[in-house]
């Protein structure tokens, strides 16, 4: 009995072990099946990781790429800020050299004007009238008052006129040219050669010519031209001598015909105003020396100077 027992024991017990040990077994199993799936997990993961590094990588580096484009765009529109700053500082300095220039062309046009006032004023007290364009530069003498109609030989009275006219030029145009010394020591202080050329026009009207000696009307304005010129320079020959800033005559002619009316209308009173002698006074130009200055002046003055 008591032997049955004790088996009965031993087999409950061993029947308690093997279930205990199926258990384990079980357990170890479904911890290895989750091992396994967690292994396999973390493999997934790995690899989803690797992805996702490698795509942030490619996405840093594009990101670095497109810093170093902007930092060199950056770089890029510095330098362009630069050269713009430089040219707008360049056109300044050009814009000022300009307006400077104008400023002395305009003042050279007072200049002009004023001198043309005094040659008027001159002649009229010596029984010589003229007609003035100050802003164009012109002493106008009428046909009348030098030549018969369609001829080109001086009358006296034309002759007597060109004589007091020379005399006024000798003494007035060595002040606005380059004449020499013993000619320009009457000159106020301050005088300058601002003329570039004085011009003896010859202009005539629009009729045509059918006899004479000249066979149109530039022929007719031309002798017209050359002969008060070769009256000039006769009565006073010093005015042959005077010139430009370039050390160039100073007297010309030139010969228009009917080509620059003073009145466009085809009645008698219009056509004798259009037959006409004008002496054109033309500024010079600024010189390279006065363009220097000029850039010199606002260099010193704390702009940029411009381009040579």
């Amino acid at each position: 009995m008591i032997g049955e027992r004790s088996w009965r024991g031993e087999a409950g017990e061993d029947s308690y072990l093997a279930s205990v040990s199926d258990l384990l077994v079980g357990l170890l199993f479904v911890f290895i099946i989750m091992l396994m799936a967690f292994a396999l997990d973390f493999r997934s993961a790995e690899q989803e990781a690797q992805t996702v590094k490698r795509d942030f990588e490619s996405e840093l580096a594009k990101v670095a790429a497109e810093r170093d484009r902007l930092a060199a765009e950056r770089e890029r529109l510095a330098v362009e800020r630069d050269r713009l700053a430089a040219q707008r500082d360049d056109l300044l300095a050009e814009q000022g050299a300009l307006q400077e220039l104008v400023a002395r062309f305009a003042e050279r046009q007072v200049v002009r004007a004023e001198m043309l006032q005094i040659v008027a004023r001159m002649l009229a007290a010596r029984g010589v009238r003229v007609a003035l364009e100050p802003e164009n530069g012109i002493l106008r003498l009428p046909e009348e008052l030098l030549f018969p109609s369609g001829q080109a030989e001086l009358t006296p009275e034309g002759r007597r006129a060109l004589r007091v006219l020379a005399q006024v030029l000798a003494r007035v145009l060595p002040c606005y040219s380059v004449a020499p010394a013993e000619l320009a020591r009457n000159c106020p202080e301050g005088a300058r050669p601002v003329l570039e050329s004085v011009l003896v026009e010859g202009h005539t009207d629009d009729l045509p010519i059918h006899a004479g000696p000249y066979r149109d009307n530039w022929e007719l304005g031309a002798a017209r031209g050359v002969n008060t010129f070769r009256a000039l320079v006769r009565y006073e020959p010093v005015l042959d001598r005077l010139r430009n800033g370039r050390r160039e005559a100073l007297l010309g002619v030139s010969s228009y015909a009917d080509r620059r009316p003073v009145s466009w209308s085809h009645d008698p009173d219009a056509r004798r105003l259009n037959r006409r002698i004008d002496i054109r006074f033309l500024l010079a130009a600024p010189s390279r020396e006065e363009l220097a200055a000029v850039r010199d002046e606002l260099e010193a003055a704390g702009g940029r100077p411009g381009r040579p």
